[in-house]
Order: structure tokens, then sequence, then C-alpha cells
């Protein structure tokens, strides 16, 4: 058995049948948190206590909200904030301000399988990837992503929300979609980590490849490899068949899309026009990537979710959800070097999604959803039984300005 094989069929094996708990979301945002509506004593709730925030280096974290079961993406506009469960197979959608739960997000007619990535490219507007199941070397996990336009009354307390659009993968070669972008000019860019490609959703609903490996040679910036392994906040993680995934996480800015990736580390770009040049086929174009910010020699790194602030459009700096190390970087898009914005083991519980907030008063936080990945046995090979945390958490970072104040000019 391959690698690949041993890695999913542990994979399927074990996460559906962990975890599947009954949704319950707890208002948890700190009364030190800028944007949060409620005084502190409404905060009580069942379970461990809240984790305490974290002033970092280049922002202040706090916890903002928490699930009983496993998350793995969390996107908002000036009202809401969407969290995507895969394994309840649901998408709760929070209040912005208090953390209540107002609702979830309605499964379109084939129902959800499994939604992993959110992004929300304007106010009431919300696009989701279902990724269509785990990988398996037997059934295809056909993914679709889906559009909902969404209105809330916070006076009525009243959600609603239309599916709007479905794009379904089926029939294309595509085993495993990590994460969807929503990019400036409209179309969509999907990354698909077990092969190691990325495709693109034109605003008509086309589906085009971007990059691809056509010729049958992987594209060794995309593909997946060997996992070397690591130690997580003091957990030895490592993957069935010592498998490491290739391109995860997506962000854009200025027609530049980045990207990263588990096999490679680091972080790499490539100009969006470069995915649709039509003189090049879909692994050609990939002479064009280059490296932003590589990972550091000798060490394993998975920069699990990325993401620009849109709504400063001077701001240079990539923020990462540094998976494996428990924290959140941001990344200078000029030199490629690196700041830890926060580091907390209880507030980024294994990382894995972020995205800003639209501003509110001056506010524009980045909400960061953890899944405890490296303490899930079905994924975390090297432990015998799952050593998760619940309940999962997501926080909120109030990220200050390279110079410590007022931005100006290009951060």
């Amino acid at each position: 058995m391959s690698s690949f094989e041993t890695f999913v069929s542990a994979l399927r094996a074990g996460v559906l049948t962990t975890l599947v708990a009954a949704t319950s979301w707890a208002p948890l945002a700190h009364a030190a948190d800028p944007e949060a509506l409620q005084p502190e004593e409404a905060l009580a709730s069942p379970g461990s206590p809240r984790a305490p925030a974290r002033v970092g280096a280049h922002g202040v974290a706090f916890e903002y909200g928490r699930s009983d079961t496993l998350i793995s993406a969390a996107a908002g506009d000036t009202r809401l904030v969407f969290v995507t469960q895969p394994l309840s197979r649901s998408v709760a959608v929070l209040d912005r301000f208090t953390g209540h739960q107002v609702g979830q997000l309605p499964a379109p007619p084939a129902g959800w399988l499994l939604p992993f990535s959110v992004r929300v490219p304007r106010d009431g507007h919300v696009v989701v990837l279902d990724s269509g199941g785990f990988p398996s070397p037997t059934t295809p996990s056909i993914p679709r992503v889906y559009d909902y336009d969404v209105a809330y009354n916070p006076l009525t307390h009243r959600f609603k929300a239309s599916l709007t659009r479905a794009v379904s993968f089926d029939g294309l070669p595509v085993v495993f979609a990590e994460d969807v972008e929503v990019t400036s000019s409209g179309t969509y860019v999907v990354s698909e980590s077990i092969i190691g490609a990325l495709w693109l959703i034109h605003p008509d609903g086309r589906i085009e490849a971007g990059l691809f490996p056509v010729t049958g040679v992987p594209i060794p910036e995309l593909a997946p490899c060997a996992f070397p392994g690591a130690t997580v906040g003091g957990i030895a993680f490592t993957t069935a068949g010592h498998f490491a995934p290739g391109v995860v996480g997506l962000a854009e800015r200025q027609g530049q899309l980045y990207f990263s990736t588990t096999c490679n580390g680091g972080v790499y770009r490539i100009p969006m026009q470069s995915l649709t040049d039509p003189t090049r086929d879909p692994a050609a174009r990939a002479l064009d990537i280059r490296v932003v910010s590589p990972r550091a020699p000798g060490i394993a790194e998975t920069l699990h979710g990325l993401a620009f602030n849109r709504f400063r459009p001077t701001d240079r700096w990539l923020y990462a959800a540094d998976s494996l190390q428990l924290r959140v970087v941001r990344i200078d898009t000029l030199d490629g070097s690196r700041q830890v914005v926060v580091a907390d083991p209880a507030l980024f519980n294994f990382p894995s999604k972020l995205q800003f907030l639209p501003p509110v008063a001056g506010l524009s936080p980045l909400v960061v959803a953890s899944d405890q990945e490296h303490r899930l046995a079905a994924i975390n090979t090297a432990i015998t039984a799952d050593i998760v945390q619940p309940p999962w958490i997501v926080t909120k970072i109030y990220t200050t300005p390279r110079w410590g104040h007022a931005a100006r000019g290009d951060e």
C-alpha cells in the first residue's frame, strides 16, 4: 500500500467515527475585546475556563467563541462570523459582537458533506468550500463551492440565507480540495493538495485548471511528499505513510496569488494572469512561481491558512496560521522576512484558517480557527488515542501596524 493509500485509509477509519458531537457555541469575547458587547460576567459557560488574552509583539488575541465539535475555518462581515464544522456537517453563524450563535447556514440540496473553508468577499455574501468528504483511494471526493446571500436583523435576531450558486467538480481529477480564495477579479481559486493543483472558477461558473500536472510529472511547488515529522506543543506528530500534502492555503493581493504548502513549507506566489495564460498548458505555467518566504532548513512547516487585510490596501503583510508552532505570523511580501504576531497553545491549538473581518468603528480583527489536528489519532499516527482539548476555539486578533503606530504609506 502506498503512503497516500495508508494516509487516507487511516484518515477515513478514524475521523469519521470521532468527535461528531452536537454543536454548542458559547460566547466568550473577553470584556477587554474592543468589539465585545456583553459584560464579562455574562460569559460564563460550562467546561474548561476560557483562555486568557495574550499580548504578542504585533497583536493582542482574545478568545471569541467555542464549539463542542471540530472547526476548520472562520470568516465574517460587519455583523456575522461563519464557522465551518466539518464533522458535524454544518456551518455555524455567530453574531460578530457577542459571539452568540444566531443560526446555521442552510445546507444545500445535496446536504453538507465536509464544509471545510469559507470566505466572505462582501457584506451579505458567503462562499463555502465543501471538500466532499475525506480523500479515499477508492471513492472520489467531489468538492463543491457554494455561494449564499445572507441577511441578519439584530433587533429581531432573525437570520436568513439563500443559495445563489453551486459549482461542482464532478468528473474532474480532484482528490482533496483544501481551500478557496475569492480574488479581486471575481475569479475563485481552489487548492488541491493530493495531486498538487490550482483550479479556477470563473465568474460565469466555468471551471478551468490553472496549474495542473498534465504531463504526469508533479509540479514540485504544489505536489505532496514525505513528511519528516515534528513535535507540536510537546506532542510528537506524524501522518499515516509519512504523507505531507501539497498546496494548502491561499490568499490574493494585487493580482498575485500567494499559496502555502505542507510538503515544502513556506509561501510562494504566481501572477493570476499566468493561471489563465492561453499560450501555455497548466503545467508550463508553473514556471512563473516564485518563492516569497522559504521555510527554515531542517524543519517541518505548514502555514495552513493565509490572509491579507484587504481592507487596508497598502498593507503588504501576509498573515499565516503557523500550525506546527501554535502561533500566527506575518510575512513581509517584499523581502520574505517574518514576525510572530501572537503565540499561545490554547488560543492557537493547531491554527488552521484565518481571515480579517471588515472594519467597524475602525476595528478590523483577524479571526482564527484552530482544529487541534495534532491531537487526533486519526491524523496523528504518533499517538494511539485522541488527546483533544474541547472546546474548539475561534480567536480574535487585533493586529498592530509594522511601525507600532498609525499606518504611514506602504506598511
